[in-house]
């Protein structure tokens, strides 16, 4: 039930981003497709690659990289300091 909930949250970012030049909208839409089963995981991680800034601290970056770690590969993301 969950996925899902995250999946509607990202859909509606995503669809967003799309409407406002500020956001990106690809992106949420990558993950939002993950969360309702329709791309496997090989195929986000692959696609995400593509759509990451060049500035690794930028929030949206912080973002994706937090959902891929969480919940793409099922691991807990580390702190700011690098600790669990």
């Amino acid at each position: 039930m969950m996925k899902y909930i995250l999946g509607f949250i990202f859909l509606l970012i995503g669809v967003l981003g799309i409407i406002l030049p500020v956001i990106p909208g690809v992106p949420f839409l990558i993950i939002a497709a993950f969360f309702f089963g329709i791309l496997s995981k090989d195929k986000v991680v692959k696609y995400m690659k593509k759509f990451k800034n060049g500035d690794k601290n930028s929030s949206i970056n912080r973002l994706i990289n937090y959902v891929l770690i969480r919940y793409v590969h099922k691991k807990t993301p580390l702190n700011a300091n690098g600790k669990n």
